[in-house]
């Protein structure tokens, strides 16, 4: 099935004066019905993004695209997009039910129209019979379901959502997630999600992508970025990670901690300097003989759900595992991997250089 791209930043770049750089030529495609995370830390450019497709703010240079169509001075209220802000922004002194229709009124949208979308609006977010409700009367996930009523009941063709769940407490947060995600798939329209949570990312989205001082380091599925790390900040920003220098000694061999082992990467070239990642949870305590790598436990704490113990190898590298076996602050043990668990990243390595070298290992394999 062909993909149909609703929005397109093309070498877009937003400066707010003459020294400071927020987007740094971008550029990027979104596909129509997919839920996008823009993912990043503080100050990284992703609500500016979310503002340059919302029209609240104009691109030094560069052009966006909107159903093929340029819209770099088509005003924020002729664009078919609404926004979830952080706060909500609901008005205090009127009800859930005006709350939700303030954008029907001001379009002058006749009653017997606004009282069925309103309804609607309300029923797709579990708020039937709350019309009446006062918002100071409601908790943090409804007054964020109310926000997103009001969104939606203007029938945008994209919606964007900046840290709406940023307020919620853990719990709430959690159950929010899955609503959203839900109503997402049950509208079908294109929602794009500011988070700095790597977690709320890979749970909820479609496609990811990671910015770092204004570029996109990395964009792909949550399994891609996860599991095929660009570079070292991606593989620290998402999920925890082993970074380790090593050397890869020809296709299918790299050389870390003192070791060569098997693993899966190729198409760098022989000797070069690299560094491996391998995930915590992907690390099997076994005894000392036994390892691949051999550790000493410097600190242990339990999670709940595992233990996360800090070790170090005899090159002082430092190891953190996720097990469900407890160990000895003070013990030596080993540790044993998969070949699939080592990632190789290249020094350097672009997007687009990186995404080559992807396409090599499928066409390898499909040739094996």
């Amino acid at each position: 099935m062909e993909k149909e791209v609703i929005i397109r930043f093309d070498n877009v770049t937003k400066r707010y004066d003459s020294d400071t750089v927020v987007l740094d030529h971008v550029s990027f495609e979104i596909e129509r019905g997919k839920f996008y995370t823009l993912l990043g830390p503080s100050g990284c450019g992703k609500t500016t993004i979310l503002r340059l497709i919302a029209g609240f703010t104009e691109a030094s240079e560069g052009d966006i695209y909107f159903n093929g169509k340029r819209i770099n001075q088509v005003p924020a209220n002729k664009r078919q997009v609404n926004t979830v802000f952080q706060d909500y922004a609901l008005f205090p002194h009127l009800n859930v039910y005006e709350n939700v229709a303030f954008g029907l009124r001001i379009k002058k949208v006749k009653q017997a129209e606004v009282d069925r979308r309103v309804k609607e609006a309300l029923r797709f977010v579990n708020l039937s019979g709350y019309e009446n409700r006062e918002i100071t009367e409601m908790s943090g996930g409804q007054r964020q379901r109310v926000a997103i009523a009001r969104a939606i009941v203007n029938e945008p063709e994209v919606i964007l959502l900046d840290e709406p769940l940023s307020a919620l407490d853990l719990k709430l947060r959690t159950e929010m997630q899955y609503e959203l995600r839900d109503l997402q798939k049950r509208l079908g329209i294109t929602f794009i999600f500011v988070t700095h949570d790597q977690e709320e990312a890979l749970a909820m989205s479609d496609e990811i992508f990671v910015l770092h001082e204004g570029r996109i380091e990395q964009s792909g599925t949550p399994t891609d970025i996860y599991d095929e790390p660009i570079n070292r900040f991606v593989a620290d920003f998402i999920g925890e990670s082993n970074i380790v220098p090593g050397k890869m000694i020809k296709d299918f061999e790299v050389e870390f901690a003192g070791k060569v082992f098997e693993c899966v990467d190729q198409g760098l070239n022989p000797n070069e300097s690299v560094e491996v990642v391998i995930r915590p949870e992907d690390l099997e305590i076994t005894s000392w003989d036994k390892g691949k790598i051999q550790v000493k436990v410097d600190s242990q704490l339990f999670r709940g759900v595992h233990y996360e113990m800090l070790c170090y190898d005899e090159a002082k590298n430092e190891w953190l595992v996720h097990s469900t076996k407890k160990a000895i602050v003070g013990e030596e043990i080993g540790l044993n991997f998969e070949p699939e668990a080592i990632h190789v990243m290249r020094l350097g390595e672009t997007e687009e250089e990186f995404d080559k070298r992807l396409e090599s290992y499928q066409e390898a394999r499909h040739e094996q």
